[in-house]
């Protein structure tokens, strides 16, 4: 019959720390060399001490130098070490910390962008957002999907499930924090006849309207400036 895991065994099973386990093993070997270098001064002070006073004696002196050099180099590389294994571990928090904090402004953002895309149904009816808020969380909506997909196509997913069709019109053009920032995506202006002209008719396509192509940040171009008729 199988046992339920212990706590002492249910401690063991932990993640493991590959930057962790470097800086241990780093640590216990210089650890180590510190003891065998002091062991070896220890005796060369012995054998100093027996050594009778004959040209040429061994020079004590130079080798104690070296030891004790080598141990002071040592030490200071134990601190180093430590120091830089503090200053990693801080800035995995940190970025973690950033990571969760972006997710759930994204996780807002989509939330906004799928109330706002159905014609506001969610707000009148307590099942849809009930739906909504399942929708969101971690188990339908990954965390690798709000890093890596569009924030319009993550919405566009979220009202298939609920069975809305989303108005393309409204749909979200990239994440708030697009870029690193916070501000709000760019909007562009309305265009005027002469650039629906230039631009040619819209290709066939799913009824959503046409968008100009989007560079790789996820923000739609910039409107070209018109030259100057004076």
């Amino acid at each position: 019959m199988d046992k339920a895991p212990s706590d002492s065994e249910a401690t063991e099973i932990q993640p493991v720390d590959p930057d962790r386990e470097w800086t241990g093993w780093a640590l216990g070997t210089l650890r180590e060399l510190v003891d065998i270098d002091m062991r070896t001064a220890r005796r060369i002070e012995v054998q100093q001490m027996a050594t009778p006073i004959v040209p040429p004696p061994p020079d004590f002196a130079l080798m104690q130098a070296r030891i004790a050099r080598a141990v002071r180099l040592s030490i200071a590389m134990t601190e180093r070490i430590r120091e830089a294994y503090r200053a990693r571990k801080d800035e995995r928090e940190k970025a973690a910390v950033a990571l969760r904090e972006r997710r759930q402004r994204r996780r807002a953002q989509v939330a906004r962008a799928v109330v706002a895309a159905v014609g506001g149904e969610a707000s009148a009816d307590a099942g849809l957002q009930a739906k909504l808020r399942e929708s969101l969380t971690e188990a339908e909506t990954p965390d690798v999907e709000l890093d890596t997909l569009p924030v319009d196509e993550i919405v566009r997913r979220i009202c298939r499930r609920l069975g809305r069709s989303p108005d393309p019109a409204l749909l979200p053009w990239a994440w708030d924090d697009a870029d690193g920032d916070e501000e709000a995506p760019e909007v562009l202006d309305e265009p005027s006849d002469g650039d629906v002209e230039a631009a040619g008719e819209p290709p066939a396509g799913d009824g959503r309207p046409s968008r100009p192509d989007r560079p790789a940040g996820g923000r739609p171009p910039a409107r070209p400036r018109k030259p100057d008729s004076s």
